[in-house]
């Protein structure tokens, strides 16, 4: 099975690439591919409890990260220095994991391959 990283590093209303972003990693885990996703510099607001895309006519990206279970995306990273600088508190919901700078060079090491949109 392929492991795949998906490296999300924008805010969730910055344009449509973090949803795209999202999308393609719920669609490689519908054909099997193993799928982990890691949250670093501004990409920690994506994880934002409160929030709502709806004045801004979006999709609100705290739905869509709950649904990440339905696809058997269940390995979710924060880079911990992002976390720390952002005075993000986390809600309980996903399961994160905290990963420190050595960490993330692991997981990204450990990966087949490893996706970052750019938009």
């Amino acid at each position: 099975m392929k492991q795949l990283l998906f490296i999300v590093s924008r805010p969730p209303y910055a344009g449509v690439g973090v949803f795209e972003q999202i999308e393609t990693a719920m669609v490689a885990a519908v054909f099997d591919a193993q799928v982990s996703i890691l949250f670093r510099n501004l990409g920690v607001w994506n994880l934002a409890p409160d929030q709502s895309g709806q004045r801004l006519h979006r999709r609100t990206m705290s739905k869509i990260l709950s649904g990440l279970g339905e696809y058997d995306i269940e390995r979710l990273y924060v880079c911990q220095d992002a976390l720390d600088n952002s005075s993000l508190v986390l809600s309980d919901e996903l399961p994160l994991e905290a990963l420190d700078a050595q960490g993330q060079a692991r997981l990204i090491q450990d990966c087949d391959s490893v996706i970052g949109f750019q938009s």
